[in-house]
């Protein structure tokens, strides 16, 4: 992954101040407020945009750095670093969304939870696969926290009694014929 200027991600706001900008030249200091950048940060981006030395110090033409700037921001390598970040952001907000439905809470409600298969309540069925079709696994809810509580109880025991569960979805023999 290519490393991108850090004002690439003000560069909107860059040419928005320099449009407002008064005077001709910038200087260093003119430069470091408009980039929001350390004093030699400053000096680099002077020697970087072409600036020459004028009453002895650095200076380049603010139209100079304006058409400059425009012919970044229309560049192939500021559209990679626009799609880079637009990849980030879309791995942040899938992470995002996975974080949330990890941090899900259902509320505990004072029975307790059930260790086995039978122990489940009468709204959670299990029918194993038959030869004319598919099995079923049928819950039967309140609302959505029921149906979350219940889905945890069913997968906590699942998870407990691995081999019951594969034995219970797995076709009958007669199916298999």
């Amino acid at each position: 992954m290519a490393r991108h200027p850090e004002w690439f991600e003000r560069l909107d706001a860059i040419q928005e101040v320099l449009r407002r900008a008064e005077g001709e030249w910038l200087g260093r200091k003119e430069i470091k407020a408009i980039f929001g950048c350390s004093e030699r940060d400053s000096i680099r981006l002077l020697h970087k945009f072409g600036a020459e030395e004028r009453d002895n110090a650095l200076s380049l033409p603010q139209a100079a750095l304006r058409v400059q700037l425009e012919a970044i921001q229309a560049g192939s390598t500021y559209a990679a670093f626009l799609r880079q970040r637009q990849g980030v952001a879309r791995h942040l907000a899938v992470a995002r969304e996975e974080n949330a439905a990890r941090q899900f809470r259902v509320n505990s409600v004072a029975e307790p939870r059930p260790r086995r298969f039978q122990d489940l309540p009468e709204t959670v069925t299990l029918q194993r696969a038959v030869p004319e079709g598919l099995g079923r696994f049928e819950i039967r809810y309140a609302d959505g926290a029921d149906l979350m509580r219940q889905l945890a109880s069913f997968l906590a025991v699942s998870g407990a009694n691995r081999e019951e569960f594969f034995a219970a979805t797995e076709p009958s023999d007669a199916s298999a014929r």
